[in-house]
């Protein structure tokens, strides 16, 4: 049977379910409508003859149809329809059918204004009786379904809702745990990052310092001894910035970055050794012979951060190496372009697709598995935008690969006015210098530092002690760790500013140290791992002859 019919069927059924209530003050009345209705077949009929009572009979019967006459002596039926809707709820359906004998419309008017679905004039037909009654509880039974359906739907709503807020607690703890690990992934990456460029320096400071322990007639060569220290050396100082270029992806240049006037080409030779043991070494191990060749023109000066354009160099001749699992060439150029320097490094190595070509600079993507950090290129491209430089890549698979660096020449800088001025500066006397560290290699270093230019030093190993030297001698400088236990050195430094205002003070720190850490008790604060010129400088500026006064010292490395 089809759909449609069997719904007819069932409405059908229900309709001769449905309840009336007859409301007449004439009982004859009553008793026609009941016996025209039985006729139709319609089963439960209820008469209610005290119009007034029809609040207590709607509770008791229930009704699904209520048929009322309008003229009744107690509560006319206009009067019942008004407390019937002013009772019941406003998305209440329930039909009322008004029966009247005027043909006046003003009746009709006001028995649909106060609330009435309907109205038939008497005497009525049986056939439009049944129309009537069988349309209106036809409403009723349709809205009484939607009103089902929609309970159904309201509690299958409010069990999903439930079940989502379950599962949205649960996708945000999933996503916390995700995000922690992804955190921790990243971090490790980093480290490994770390990790890789600090090996990249200590290789070349292991590698040498361990063939003069093991060859001590090695040092009797003094030009072989001076070229082997001062790779360390540059090694040592480009070690000591990796930390910090964590941070340096895309970051721009700031105001305490150093840049000066450098020639690429000085950093591309001082690269050939730092990187050797990498390109000629580590490949020969594993079967590999690689040559590194340099065709370098003569170029005019840029303006950077030499030990960063080295890592870029480092970087990319690492990475050279990486691709050339069969051994192959690097060749480092430099030529001349009108304002620029243009730097390349290629290689014959296995060359990238297009989309790893595309690629290749994001940090974290790597192509070398869990041997690769991602991070190399990555710290490249920020070294590259700092620098207001271009970079381009050119590589197909098979063909090899040429990283092409282009730097603008700046002849001339504030910054480098600033170092000349402070090279003007002359320091024409012997301090006395307290040092104070916790660590005793820095004590050595930064006290031999002193000794060198023949000052005379006096060290603590902490703040207590320091207090104790700098209340019962003299100083003419205080240099002083950051990170100490019990008083640390801006806490030092603040005690012995109160003792004398004057007292010059110069704090090292290993940690990161931003314009809003920086405090009045100290005219200078320096990185370590220290480096020889820079202390000489801050002694120059702080106590050298044409120092002004009271001058405080910029940051001097990032």
């Amino acid at each position: 049977m089809p759909a449609i019919a069997k719904l007819v069927l069932i409405n059908e059924e229900l309709l001769r379910e449905g309840r009336i209530l007859m409301v007449d003050d004439e009982v004859s009345a009553l008793c026609l409508l009941e016996s025209v209705l039985a006729r139709l077949r319609f089963k439960q009929l209820r008469q209610l003859a005290d119009s007034s009572r029809i609040l207590e009979e709607f509770d008791a019967f229930q009704p699904d149809l209520i048929i009322t006459d309008i003229e009744m002596p107690e509560l006319d039926g206009i009067q019942l329809v008004e407390q019937l809707r002013n009772y019941l709820p406003r998305e209440t359906c329930l039909p009322i059918l008004v029966l009247t004998g005027s043909s006046d419309p003003r009746i009709k008017r006001k028995a649909l204004l106060a609330g009435a679905t309907d109205i038939l004039f008497k005497p009525f037909d049986p056939s439009e009786m049944q129309m009537r009654v069988r349309s209106l509880l036809l409403t009723r039974f349709q809205f009484l379904e939607i009103q089902s359906q929609n309970s159904v739907l309201e509690k299958k709503v409010a069990e999903r809702t439930i079940k989502l807020e379950h599962a949205l607690v649960e996708l945000r703890n999933s996503e916390r745990e995700v995000v922690q690990r992804e955190r921790f992934r990243a971090f490790g990456e980093m480290a490994g990052g770390v990790c890789h460029d600090f090996n990249n320096a200590l290789m070349a400071i292991i590698g040498y310092s361990d063939l003069l322990l093991q060859d001590a007639s090695l040092a009797d060569d003094r030009e072989l001894l001076r070229h082997y220290l001062k790779t360390m050396n540059t090694a040592g100082r480009d070690a000591s910035q990796v930390v910090s270029r964590l941070r340096d992806f895309y970051r721009p240049r700031e105001q305490n970055d150093v840049f000066a006037a450098v020639n690429v080409n000085d950093l591309i030779e001082e690269v050939v050794p730092l990187t050797k043991p990498k390109w000629h070494g580590q490949a020969l191990e594993t079967g590999r012979a690689i040559c590194l060749e340099l065709e370098l023109q003569k170029v005019p000066l840029v303006f950077g951060n030499g030990a960063e354009i080295r890592e870029i160099l480092v970087n990319l001749i690492f990475n050279s190496v990486d691709a050339m699992p069969a051994g192959g060439t690097i060749t480092l150029r430099s030529e001349p372009r009108g304002e620029a320097v243009h730097i390349e490094v290629a290689d014959t190595g296995t060359g990238m697709s297009e989309e790893v070509r595309q690629r290749c600079l994001e940090p974290f993507f790597s192509t070398k598995g869990e041997e690769g950090t991602g991070l190399g290129l990555a710290m490249v491209f920020g070294i590259i935008r700092r620098h207001d430089a271009t970079l381009d890549i050119r590589s197909a698979p098979g063909e090899g690969t040429t990283f092409c660096l282009t730097f603008p020449c700046q002849h001339s800088a504030p910054a480098q006015q600033e170092e000349e001025e402070e090279v003007r500066l002359t320091l024409d006397r012997s301090l006395r210098v307290l040092v104070v560290d916790d660590e005793l290699n820095t004590r050595d270093v930064v006290t031999r530092y002193l000794q060198s230019d023949g000052h005379r030093v006096v060290t603590a190993a902490n703040g207590a002690d320091a207090m104790q030297r700098v209340m019962s001698e003299e100083f003419d400088l205080m240099i002083t760790d950051h990170g100490m236990p019990g008083m640390d050195g801006l806490q030092l430094a603040s005690a012995v500013r109160r003792l004398d205002p004057a007292k010059a003070v110069i704090l090292l720190t290993g940690f990161a140290f931003g314009p809003e850490q920086q405090s009045d008790s100290v005219n200078c604060v320096l990185k370590k791992p220290l480096v020889y010129e820079e202390l000489r400088g801050a002694l120059r500026q702080l106590l050298g002859r044409g120092a002004p006064a009271g001058s405080a010292l910029r940051l001097h490395r990032k």
